[in-house]
């Protein structure tokens, strides 16, 4: 499977689990939900699929840091 197709999956759980994801205008996501402040930025078409593993080890460190507080 490549990385584009794991990201467009990964956006679509992602919109179930609350988030609003928004393309900026150089081409990448914009992630936010209401849970974290500010946003979390990651590729819109992935080069490779560390990509995607990255986006989501930020994701998960931003949450973290929300239920922290």
């Amino acid at each position: 499977m490549s990385a584009h197709t794991t990201m467009i999956k990964l956006l679509r759980e992602l919109e179930r689990d609350g988030f609003t994801a928004t393309r900026t205008s150089g081409g990448h996501l914009r992630l936010s939900h209401p849970a974290i402040s500010g946003c979390v930025f990651g590729p819109s078409t992935p080069s490779d699929h560390r990509a995607v593993k990255n986006l989501l080890a930020m994701l998960k460190r931003k949450l973290r840091a929300a239920n922290d507080q």
